[in-house]
């Protein structure tokens, strides 16, 4: 990890909070869906229209999804934060981020749910991974020195590789190297290191000493060298 940075917690939500919806999205503007407005005269759509529409490619059925149903998205990512969590990241600004995914999930074809179940797995599993974003986390790998230089440009070179389409296709490679984390903790370790917290910070937020978090980003590394290997190394 980074060595700890002169500021307080405080400070350094400032630094890691995830862009808002004012900053450059992965969606350009002339493609990002626009919601209805809300008429109470309209009854609002069920879940399974949605999920149909969805994956019919209607990316306007994403937008009312994540509106109709923000509020229990929001429930449940505040329930997952903890109090340190909270101070730096805001559960509206994760909702926002897991709009601009879902969207990019019907974009590209990539709804597989077929359940209203299988639907919220989905947005969870999204949500859980929805702290950082592909233009902060560039901009964060641009930046890394020391020990984790060498990580940081192996995911940056991928990063840059997926495609023409970079735009959409990063932020989609970029939700594929946190699920490749499967215990949440890593995962928020992770999306810590791409905001750049200092240890001490992390260590309020995991719960672990600073030895351990230095342990287990060690692990967390090795995992990611693994996953970032050229098949025919």
């Amino acid at each position: 990890m980074t060595p700890a940075h002169d500021h307080d917690v405080e400070s350094a939500a400032l630094a890691a909070q995830v862009e808002n919806d004012a900053s450059p999205t992965s969606v350009p503007r002339e493609h990002r869906p626009v919601a209805r407005g809300h008429d109470p005269s309209i009854p609002p759509c069920t879940v399974a229209d949605l999920l149909d529409r969805m994956r019919a490619g209607d990316r306007a059925a994403a937008a009312i999804f994540v509106r109709d149903y923000g509020a229990r998205i929001r429930r449940r990512v505040r329930g997952k934060l903890s109090p340190a969590m909270r101070r730096l990241f805001d559960s509206q600004e994760i909702l926002s981020t897991l709009g601009r995914r879902l969207d990019l999930f019907v974009l590209t074809g990539r709804v597989e749910a077929t359940t209203e179940a299988q639907l919220w797995a989905l947005v969870f599993r999204a949500a859980d991974n929805a702290l950082i974003d592909k233009h902060r986390a560039i901009k964060r790998l641009r930046a890394v020195e020391g020990e984790d230089s060498p990580l940081a440009q192996r995911l940056l070179s991928q990063l840059r590789s997926v495609g023409p389409e970079s735009d959409q296709a990063a932020d989609i490679e970029l939700q594929r190297v946190f699920l490749t984390l499967d215990d949440p903790l890593d995962r928020t370790i992770l999306a810590l290191w791409f905001n750049d917290t200092p240890r001490a910070v992390v260590s309020e937020v995991s719960g672990l000493s600073i030895h351990a978090v230095d342990k287990r980003w060690t692990r967390i590394k090795a995992r990611l060298r693994t996953l970032l290997e050229p098949e025919n190394s």
